[in-house]
């Protein structure tokens, strides 16, 4: 249905839209602006409606029929028809289906690109997520992205075992053509410590993957890669300042220890000088002290003399048993005050009956030559762990000095 005009005058015209042709698609206008848009948008819809019921229009002579339309002549204005209430609007277009955020709907070219940028380690890594993936990182199309001197360099700087990459390979042990799967056969210095990798032995120099040759640390038994002590080629700075700080405390426990057995003799010639029984063992276990303090002293980091010294810990610890039965026995059969005297007499044989102990079964350990530095491996069992430390605590009571030994000892 067409518009109906008034008189000659001629409507105003509408203001052009601002923006151009950019604003006009975003919001869905024609370049005409606003009215060009509604009378395009009625003339089809119109159209459409002659096409489906072809009577014929109405007039506007009729009141009832422009009553019924709702539509007023007025001098100068255009005058539009309302469509029929029972027109279809018509229906907005289907929503794209959204795409898929993934890694695999990627274009295989911005995935080559991915992995390209990714070292060995992340391709093994990413190998184990899905079947697709490790088809495509393949071993072939990663020699086509590497190339021969990347690939060789990715292979020969990381570990075997915990794929850890160091590209300096400061970290790493040097492989051989005899190590099987080479050239991936470099470990680094965690997991030759952990598998226990008998290259790695207190003492001796290893050769690294940098072809450089390093020490083991004597107190912690990993390779000294970096941090060296300053004069102490053999062990990590922090290591050597522990096991100064360890030096002072048994200097310190060590004149304790012998300062209670000269303490416990003293008392003894003092209250006991006229019981055999008391007066004996102690002059003994006097002299053997200090025999025992000379072993200590002289025995160097070279000679063994564990199983000396164990004898002579054993040999005190039983020269106390009677002295102590002796005081006990005579406490036991006083009726009266017990003197302080006889007090602080048994509490001192008593004092050197434990340390005594404490050393010999530490004396013990270091004849069967247990190595302090194997708490860092694997095997270990869990239940045996805390005696490893209780081991390695008695040791350190007994004699520090141990980790400065030589290899291979000399025993006398």
């Amino acid at each position: 249905m067409a518009p109906i005009h008034g008189t000659d005058r001629t409507p105003p015209s509408e203001p052009a839209p601002q923006g151009g042709s950019f604003i006009h698609g975003l919001i869905g206008l024609s370049r005409g602006g606003f009215s060009e848009t509604v009378r395009n948008s009625i003339s089809s819809l119109t159209r459409r409606d002659h096409d489906a019921n072809p009577a014929p229009a109405p007039t506007l002579s009729s009141t009832a029929t422009a009553g019924s339309m709702g539509a007023t002549l007025q001098a100068g204005v255009d005058v539009f028809i309302k469509p029929e209430a029972d027109a279809e609007p018509p229906q907005p277009p289907p929503a794209p289906q959204p795409c898929p955020r993934h890694l695999l709907a990627m274009p295989p070219e911005i995935l080559l690109m991915v992995l390209q940028r990714l070292d060995f380690a992340d391709i093994v890594r990413l190998r184990l997520t899905c079947k697709q993936l490790r088809a495509l990182a393949s071993p072939h199309q990663i020699r086509v992205l590497f190339g021969a001197e990347r690939l060789r360099r990715e292979l020969l700087g990381h570990c075997r075992i915990c794929l850890l990459y160091d590209p300096y390979r400061r970290r790493l042990l040097q492989s051989s053509l005899a190590d099987p799967g080479y050239p991936l056969a470099s470990r680094c210095v965690d997991c030759a410590v952990r598998d226990r990798d008998p290259r790695i032995r207190v003492g001796k120099k290893i050769d690294m993957a940098n072809f450089n040759t390093v020490w083991v640390c004597r107190w912690c038994g990993y390779p000294i890669v970096e941090g060296g002590a300053f004069g102490c080629e053999q062990m990590h700075r922090f290591c050597y300042n522990r096991y100064n700080d360890i030096l002072g405390i048994y200097l310190v426990l060590g004149c304790l220890q012998f300062c209670l057995g000269v303490v416990a003799a003293a008392l003894a010639w003092k209250y006991y000088r006229d019981v055999l029984l008391v007066f004996a063992p102690t002059v003994t276990n006097f002299i053997l002290l200090w025999i025992c303090l000379a072993f200590i002293s002289f025995r160097g980091t070279r000679r063994r003399t564990y199983h000396w010294t164990l004898a002579l810990e054993l040999a005190i610890l039983g020269l106390w048993i009677p002295p102590v039965y002796h005081v006990a026995t005579d406490i036991g059969n006083s009726l009266g005050n017990i003197p302080k005297s006889t007090l602080a007499t048994l509490a001192m044989f008593v004092l050197n009956m434990v340390f005594r102990l404490i050393n010999a079964v530490g004396n013990v350990i270091l004849v069967i030559g247990f190595d302090m530095t194997t708490r860092h491996r694997s095997g270990i069992p869990t239940w045996a762990r805390p005696l490893h430390s209780l081991a390695s605590a008695v040791v350190i009571w007994t004699y520090p000095p141990v980790v400065e030994q030589k290899y291979p000892p000399d025993y006398l």
